[in-house]
Protein backbone atom coordinates (compact mmCIF):
# COMPACT_ATOMS: atom_id res chain seq x y z
CA UNK A 1 0.00 0.00 0.00
CA UNK A 2 1.62 3.19 -0.83
CA UNK A 3 1.02 6.50 1.24
CA UNK A 4 -2.31 8.00 0.81
CA UNK A 5 -4.03 4.94 -0.17
CA UNK A 6 -7.39 4.58 0.51
CA UNK A 7 -8.57 1.63 2.30
CA UNK A 8 -11.85 0.82 2.38
CA UNK A 9 -13.45 -1.65 5.33
CA UNK A 10 -16.34 -3.36 4.69
CA UNK A 11 -18.01 -6.65 5.52
CA UNK A 12 -16.60 -10.10 4.31
CA UNK A 13 -19.16 -12.21 1.93
CA UNK A 14 -18.91 -15.41 1.25
CA UNK A 15 -17.11 -14.82 -2.19
CA UNK A 16 -14.30 -13.61 0.11
CA UNK A 17 -13.49 -16.64 1.96
CA UNK A 18 -10.84 -17.92 -0.41
CA UNK A 19 -8.72 -14.56 0.12
CA UNK A 20 -9.44 -14.73 3.43
CA UNK A 21 -8.68 -18.76 4.32
CA UNK A 22 -4.68 -17.81 2.12
CA UNK A 23 -4.17 -14.28 4.10
CA UNK A 24 -5.06 -16.19 7.13
CA UNK A 25 -2.65 -18.93 6.59
CA UNK A 26 0.08 -17.02 5.67
CA UNK A 27 -0.34 -13.91 8.69
CA UNK A 28 -0.34 -16.88 11.17
CA UNK A 29 2.62 -19.11 9.92
CA UNK A 30 4.49 -15.63 9.40
CA UNK A 31 3.33 -14.15 12.50
CA UNK A 32 3.21 -17.92 14.86
CA UNK A 33 7.25 -18.58 13.42
CA UNK A 34 7.86 -21.08 16.76
CA UNK A 35 4.94 -23.47 15.46
CA UNK A 36 5.24 -26.26 13.36
CA UNK A 37 3.77 -24.72 9.80
CA UNK A 38 2.72 -27.78 8.71
CA UNK A 39 -0.60 -27.23 11.84
CA UNK A 40 -1.96 -24.27 10.18
CA UNK A 41 -4.47 -25.38 7.41
CA UNK A 42 -6.25 -22.74 4.87
CA UNK A 43 -9.90 -24.46 6.33
CA UNK A 44 -8.79 -22.93 10.13
CA UNK A 45 -10.61 -19.99 8.78
CA UNK A 46 -13.80 -20.70 8.55
CA UNK A 47 -13.67 -23.22 11.79
CA UNK A 48 -12.12 -20.30 13.69
CA UNK A 49 -14.56 -17.26 12.03
CA UNK A 50 -17.76 -19.70 12.31
CA UNK A 51 -20.31 -17.37 14.01
CA UNK A 52 -18.36 -14.10 14.01
CA UNK A 53 -18.34 -10.91 12.29
CA UNK A 54 -15.57 -10.57 9.55
CA UNK A 55 -14.79 -7.53 7.92
CA UNK A 56 -11.92 -6.92 5.93
CA UNK A 57 -9.55 -3.82 4.50
CA UNK A 58 -9.00 -3.73 1.26
CA UNK A 59 -7.12 -1.14 -1.28
CA UNK A 60 -9.08 0.61 -4.18
CA UNK A 61 -8.09 -2.03 -6.63
CA UNK A 62 -9.99 -4.51 -4.25
CA UNK A 63 -6.92 -6.16 -3.25
CA UNK A 64 -7.46 -8.22 0.63
CA UNK A 65 -4.99 -6.01 3.19
CA UNK A 66 -6.21 -7.47 5.87
CA UNK A 67 -9.07 -8.73 8.52
CA UNK A 68 -11.16 -8.64 11.74
CA UNK A 69 -12.80 -10.95 12.95
CA UNK A 70 -15.50 -10.39 16.70
CA UNK A 71 -17.43 -12.71 18.46
CA UNK A 72 -20.19 -9.56 19.12
CA UNK A 73 -21.54 -11.46 22.39
CA UNK A 74 -18.56 -10.53 24.19
CA UNK A 75 -16.95 -7.84 22.38
CA UNK A 76 -14.29 -10.29 21.82
CA UNK A 77 -11.68 -9.49 18.94
CA UNK A 78 -11.00 -12.80 18.09
CA UNK A 79 -8.78 -12.36 15.08
CA UNK A 80 -6.28 -9.22 13.53
CA UNK A 81 -4.30 -10.12 10.72
CA UNK A 82 -2.55 -8.35 7.90
CA UNK A 83 -1.51 -9.05 4.99
CA UNK A 84 2.29 -9.75 4.76
CA UNK A 85 4.05 -6.57 3.06
CA UNK A 86 1.06 -4.58 4.31
CA UNK A 87 2.09 -4.14 8.11
CA UNK A 88 2.73 -1.53 9.61
CA UNK A 89 0.70 0.70 6.91
CA UNK A 90 -2.43 1.53 9.21
CA UNK A 91 -4.26 -1.28 8.54
CA UNK A 92 -4.94 -3.05 11.89
CA UNK A 93 -5.33 1.28 13.03
CA UNK A 94 -8.40 1.06 10.57
CA UNK A 95 -9.30 -1.62 11.17
CA UNK A 96 -9.35 -1.29 14.92
CA UNK A 97 -11.24 2.18 14.68
CA UNK A 98 -14.04 0.76 12.26
CA UNK A 99 -14.93 -1.53 15.66
CA UNK A 100 -16.40 1.90 17.40
CA UNK A 101 -19.81 2.87 15.61
CA UNK A 102 -21.30 -0.90 15.86
CA UNK A 103 -19.08 -2.44 19.05
CA UNK A 104 -19.53 -1.26 22.48
CA UNK A 105 -16.47 -0.86 24.94
CA UNK A 106 -14.75 -2.27 26.51
CA UNK A 107 -13.75 -4.43 23.28
CA UNK A 108 -11.36 -7.90 24.54
CA UNK A 109 -9.06 -10.06 23.24
CA UNK A 110 -6.07 -12.68 23.53
CA UNK A 111 -2.78 -11.99 22.34
CA UNK A 112 0.19 -14.58 22.38
CA UNK A 113 3.47 -13.85 24.76
CA UNK A 114 5.45 -15.14 22.06
CA UNK A 115 4.07 -12.23 19.35
CA UNK A 116 5.84 -9.65 20.69
CA UNK A 117 5.25 -7.31 17.35
CA UNK A 118 1.17 -7.74 18.05
CA UNK A 119 2.14 -7.19 21.56
CA UNK A 120 3.69 -3.87 20.86
CA UNK A 121 0.58 -2.75 18.84
CA UNK A 122 -1.72 -2.78 21.15
CA UNK A 123 -0.19 -1.74 23.72
CA UNK A 124 0.53 1.24 21.68
CA UNK A 125 -3.39 1.57 20.83
CA UNK A 126 -4.41 1.84 24.69
CA UNK A 127 -5.03 -2.19 24.90
CA UNK A 128 -3.80 -3.08 28.72
CA UNK A 129 -3.03 -6.80 30.18
CA UNK A 130 -5.98 -7.70 32.39
CA UNK A 131 -4.89 -11.36 32.79
CA UNK A 132 -2.54 -14.51 31.15
CA UNK A 133 -3.44 -18.15 30.58
CA UNK A 134 -2.35 -20.83 28.01
CA UNK A 135 -3.49 -22.83 25.15
CA UNK A 136 -2.05 -25.17 22.52
CA UNK A 137 -0.27 -22.18 21.15
CA UNK A 138 1.45 -20.74 23.94
CA UNK A 139 1.12 -18.24 26.71
CA UNK A 140 -0.92 -15.57 26.35
CA UNK A 141 -2.13 -12.10 27.87
CA UNK A 142 -5.82 -11.23 27.71
CA UNK A 143 -5.88 -7.60 26.97
CA UNK A 144 -8.70 -4.89 27.06
CA UNK A 145 -9.42 -1.73 25.44
CA UNK A 146 -11.91 0.57 27.02
CA UNK A 147 -11.57 3.57 25.00
CA UNK A 148 -9.13 5.50 26.95
CA UNK A 149 -7.31 8.92 25.99
CA UNK A 150 -4.21 6.66 24.37
CA UNK A 151 -6.74 4.25 22.46
CA UNK A 152 -7.46 3.92 18.75
CA UNK A 153 -7.51 7.76 17.87
CA UNK A 154 -3.88 6.95 17.29
CA UNK A 155 -2.62 6.13 13.39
Amino acid sequence: MTSGETTFIRRAMETDTPALEQLFLEARIRAFHWCDPSSFLRSDFSIQTEGEIVHLAEDSRGSLLGFISVWRLENFIHHLYIAPGHQRAGVGSQLLRSLQPWLPLPHRLKCLSKNETALSFYRKHGWTTQGRGSDALGDYLVMEYDGGAAGCERG
